[in-house]
Parts: C-alpha cells; structure tokens; sequence
C-alpha cells in the first residue's frame, strides 16, 4: 500500500515538472501572447516617462575655511570656557553650516530675502526651455500679479518641500560639502544655490559677529573689576582674540566656506532616467507574459486531469 502511494506521488511529481525543451516550445507557442503583453507594458512604461516632470541638479563644491584663533586662544581656552567663550569653532565650522541650511529658521529668512523663491517651490508647474522661465499653477499663484491666489505658504508649510529639492553631502576628512539643489527649472536651482551659499555665509558671519561683540563688552566689564595684573593680561589677550575673530568676519569674503566649484546652470536633466524606466517596462511585460504562459498552461492542465479523474 505504501509503496502505491509512493508510485502515485512520484507519477504526480513527474506529471507537475516540465522539461526545458517542452518549456521552449510552450513558450514559442504562446510567443504572439508573450509579445503583445510586453508591447502593452513597454508603452505603458514609455507612456509614464512622459508624463514625468525633468528635474535639473545645481551644485557646488564648498571647503570649510580653516581660521587662526591664536595662541592666546590655545592657551587660555580654560579662562574662555569660564567666559562664556567658545574658540574651538573651527572643526564645527562644517556641520555648523550644514544645520544651518537645513533648519526652518534659515528657510524662513530666505523667503523674506527672495519673493521668488516662495512660489518656486509651492506654485512652480513646468518650464518653458525656450523662455527660460518658470511656468506657475495660475490657480495657486498669479505671476502677472505677483499674488497668491489663497493663503500665502508659511515657511513651515513649505520646510518638507524644501529639504526634498535642497541637501548636503558632508565629507569630514576632506573637509569638504556638496550642496545640490533640484528643481524642474535649471535656472532656479542655480538661482537658489547661489542664494543659500551667501546667505548662510552671510547668517553665520553676522551671528559670530553678535556674540563676539557681546563677549567682548563682558571682558571689558570684567577688567574693570578685576584689579589682579595676570587676570587682566589674560582677558585682554581674549579681547584681542575676539577683536581679531571679527576682523577676519567683516573682512573676509567667504567667512565659514571656500568655494571650489561654484554653483552651474545645469544643461541637461538628472533626473528621471526615461531610458531605465521604459527598459524596466520591457522586462516586466516580458516576465508577466512568460509567467501567463506558464500559469496558463498548469491550470489548463489541472483542469483537465481533474474532469478525466472525475470521469
């Protein structure tokens, strides 16, 4: 009885597999099926890459600038701490940057410098090539009038947005960045680069500068009431360290970063790869038609043992 069983298992097992050579010429028998579903998904696919907007990369490769703070920082950086000074900035001039730029406070002050840039984010819906301009969703923004249709986008509104077009790459041994901005139009991403490189420079320049100047009327209070001679060698030492790293801010051109590749009107678009898309388009119609053939004939097959089985 046992070994019945088994005969029947393996004539079953025998019955469900099927050779190569049967495999070819089920499939060459079902090639006209296998062509049309692959037909049909390429011009799917190639429909879909169409409809996708291009998108433009701007970027530019950045080095954060190495400052001298001195000796006097160096060696008074115990007297500094108690100061409420910071002077080991230089190896966090980078990351510093990086927050800088990706936080809404930043976002918020590059909208109020640049009306432009609002609705590029929020209204922009294609790009004219041959005019070189934006064209904007005239039911969110009027361009003519330069008025929003609605409510006018806050910066928070608009923070998500702005992270997924604007990022940074951060290279701590080189110490070096990439900052790349995408954007449907070329000319704008180049445009809003150009504005976040300035401005956070320029946002970063001003907030030292601030501190520096607050410090310093803090040292200058304390050596008036400090009447021991080393005490006031030392902060005048920290004064000069504090008049120097504001020299170095106003005079500076590029206070925190050094631009090695400047910011570029990009030619051609980064992305989407229509190419990939429609060669993914073509596989997947040729695998769904193989898969059909194959599904096909098994419960073809099935059905039919099954009705002889029952007969």
């Amino acid at each position: 009885m046992k070994q019945l069983d088994q005969n029947n298992s393996h004539n079953s097992y025998q019955d469900d597999t099927i050779d190569l050579k049967d495999l070819f010429a089920l499939l060459w028998k079902g090639r006209n099926l296998v062509i049309l579903i692959t037909a049909v998904s390429a011009i799917g696919a190639y429909i879909y890459s169409q409809t996708l907007s291009d998108y433009y990369r701007s970027s530019a490769s950045l080095s954060v600038a190495e400052g001298n703070t001195g000796s006097a920082s160096q060696n008074l950086g115990g007297l500094a701490s108690l100061a409420g000074i910071n002077i080991s900035t230089v190896s966090r001039k980078g990351p510093m940057y990086i927050n800088t730029i990706s936080s809404r406070a930043f976002l918020k002050h590059l909208l109020e410098v640049d009306e432009n840039i609002l609705p590029g984010l929020v209204a922009a819906e294609s790009y004219d090539r041959e005019l070189k301009k934006l064209v904007y969703n005239s039911d969110v923004y009027d361009a003519v009038n330069k008025k929003w249709v609605g409510d006018k986008p806050n910066h928070l509104q608009v923070y998500s947005l702005y992270r997924k077009l604007v990022y940074v790459d951060f290279h701590e041994i080189r110490r070096t960045m990439d900052v790349n901005v995408e954007h449907i139009s070329p000319v704008f991403a180049y445009d809003l680069l150009s504005v976040i490189i300035s401005e956070a420079d320029s946002m970063l320049r001003e907030r030292d500068i601030e501190i520096s100047t607050e410090a310093i009327g803090f040292l200058t209070d304390e050596l008036a009431r400090t009447p021991l001679l080393e005490i006031k060698n030392s902060i005048n030492q920290l004064i000069l360290t504090q008049l120097n790293k504001q020299m170095m801010a106003k005079v500076s051109k590029n206070y925190i970063v050094n631009i090695l590749d400047p910011p570029f009107i990009p030619l051609r678009s980064f992305k989407p790869n229509r190419g990939f898309i429609r060669l993914v388009g073509v596989v997947f119609g040729l695998l769904a038609g193989i898969l059909f053939i194959l599904l096909r004939y098994y419960f073809t097959r099935n059905t039919i043992q099954q009705k002889s089985e029952s007969t």
